[in-house]
């Protein structure tokens, strides 16, 4: 069974404008997205590929709307449409020694971001007349900084692998402005993942992970901490098409905090599926992969819903 297909560890860097101010009531964290992007890291999530350099390039089109700022006491709520697209450059080293019996490998991310975000606020007044106003915003730039380390282990057809990412604010950020192409807001993500690969070429993975935010010491908005859980199963054929099924789901798990004494518990919820695709071949002596996957996402609380498209390509160094 051919291995081309590696574990993509490629970390985005998306996020959108701030619509009110941090004195409004917490929903989900602090604009509604994570640094941790969902769905980056599948398929082959518990995967170690062998000793060297690797780059990945992944396009990631993101196209979603939902109303996540309400405040009942003053009628008003605020629904938001946005999409970006960005690329996204990752380059990795993995040792050809042993920590801990496993392999060591460390990797460095950063990304091109074209972000357009319109807000459409809705409030009545005292007398019940509906207003409506609406701002846009766009920017393009490039986002913040990902470096993650990484230990992975194998036996035969098991692998595995930890995963702790950080996060550096290293993005254009403005909180005066709509859209933004970094969340000032660092973290530290740690994530297991494991990927059951038969010598058929069946594929069963799974990955589960915690991000830790801090403080966004521009609007003192302390964000909560998210919970995600990505898994894949796909079927590796011998003439190096891979094709299969995917998802993940995230949870909020701490409430926000921030400069006003009125919050709730909105905590964000999502989860997605959708189909996997992949290609492997040999271009004169360099090895060559290609990989599309696309997620619907449900089931969606104090988050956007949309729709992401990613396409990677992939090859040692």
């Amino acid at each position: 069974m051919e291995k081309g297909c590696a574990r993509r560890t490629a970390y985005g860097a998306l996020c959108f404008g701030w619509l009110f101010s941090a004195s409004q009531p917490a929903q989900a964290t602090e604009y509604g997205l994570s640094d941790y992007i969902l769905g980056l890291s599948m398929p082959m999530s518990g995967y170690t590929p062998p000793p060297g350099a690797y780059f990945w390039d992944t396009f990631y089109l993101y196209s979603g709307s939902g109303t996540l700022y309400r405040d009942p006491a003053a009628n008003r709520s605020t629904k938001i449409a946005y999409s970006y697209l960005a690329d996204v450059a990752t380059v990795a080293w993995y040792g050809d020694f042993k920590i801990l019996g496993g392999t060591p490998g460390l990797s460095a991310v950063t990304a091109l971001v074209g972000f357009r975000n319109t807000a459409l606020t809705t409030s009545t007044n005292s007398y019940g007349v509906r207003n409506l106003s609406s701002a846009t915003g766009e920017v393009t730039s490039l986002s913040d900084s990902y470096f993650s380390a990484l230990l992975g282990w194998e036996a035969g057809e098991h692998h595995w692998n930890l995963v702790v990412t950080g996060f550096a604010p290293t993005g254009n950020y403005n909180p005066d402005r709509l859209a933004q192409t970094g969340l000032n807001r660092p973290g530290i993500d740690v994530r297991g993942a494991y990927t059951f690969l038969s010598q058929s070429g069946t594929e069963v993975s799974g990955a589960l992970g915690v991000t830790f935010n801090a403080l966004n010491t521009t609007t003192n908005y302390q964000s909560g901490d998210e919970l995600h859980f990505e898994w894949a199963l796909n079927q590796h054929l011998p003439f190096g098409l891979a094709a299969g099924v995917g998802g993940y789901y995230y949870q909020q798990i701490t409430n926000d905090h921030g400069a006003s004494d009125a919050y709730g518990a909105f905590r964000g919820r999502v989860a997605a599926v959708g189909p996997l695709l992949a290609y492997t071949f040999v271009a004169g002596a360099q090895q060559v992969s290609l990989s599309a996957r696309w997620f619907h996402e449900f089931d969606v609380v104090n988050r956007v819903r949309g729709d992401s498209v990613f396409t990677t390509l992939s090859f040692p160094l």
